[in-house]
């Protein structure tokens, strides 16, 4: 995608008005007193950068070398490249993060049991495991301008299959980028049945907030907790 590899070095001048504080916030009052964190879809670290500014031990792991390269510029913890449903390590975690809607890459619910499978595995007992899911169900467009950069982007939302497709132009000195996200949107029921199904402890929060998510919850937060 064009997103994390040409644009990568772009990639923060687009979403510095990104709440990450608050994001880090919510994620701190959850892992509390755990030390080690992996972060699965860590982008270009700024998750993994505020974390270890509070004292965790975070490592990370995204499919884009380009972001990774980033990331390595301002983290201490290992990167690794790969991908969330068959990544392999040998290391158990106090905490697994995926944030930013990384989840909604996947295609289906069979992808996403698949997925928390495998992360689940790698979190020790009394771990947890936590996935931010982006919720959108309209359709829209909106054009962002920093400096000389521009990136134009045009959503639309399929009720029929649930799924949010996204064009993007960037226009970066004066050249045109063009890209595309084909997103996954979760039902909660859905969720619910995969996660019941294996018998796991979990909640489903909403918006980075101890609130319960609902189907209209602009951001949805699984918190599972291995017993």
């Amino acid at each position: 995608m064009c997103e994390y590899k040409e644009m990568a070095k772009y990639y923060d001048l687009f979403y510095s008005n990104k709440s990450y504080d608050k994001e880090v916030y919510f994620l701190k009052s959850l892992i509390g007193n755990r030390k080690t964190i992996l972060d699965v879809g860590c982008g270009t670290g700024i998750h993994m950068n505020l974390l270890e500014k509070y004292g965790y031990q975070v490592d990370g792991l995204d499919l884009s070398k380009e972001m990774l390269a980033i990331a390595k510029a301002r983290t201490k913890g290992n990167l690794f490249e790969g991908n969330l449903i068959d990544f392999k390590t040998d290391k158990k975690y106090d905490a697994i993060i995926s944030m930013f809607a990384v989840f909604n890459h996947l295609k289906d619910y069979n992808e996403f049991e698949k997925g928390v499978l495998n992360l689940y595995q790698k979190i020790k007992e009394k771990g947890i495991l936590i996935i931010d899911l982006h919720n959108g169900r309209i359709s829209g467009k909106k054009e962002d301008n920093y400096k000389d950069y521009i990136r134009i982007m045009t959503w639309t939302f399929n009720e029929d299959i649930f799924k949010e497709h996204t064009e993007i132009n960037y226009i970066i000195n004066n050249k045109i980028y063009y890209d595309t996200h084909d997103f996954l949107i979760y039902g909660i029921n859905k969720i619910k049945e995969v996660l019941n199904k294996h018998g796991f402890k979990y909640y489903i929060y909403e918006n980075y907030s101890n609130n319960i998510a609902s189907d209209k919850s602009k951001n949805i937060q699984i918190v599972i907790e291995k017993e």
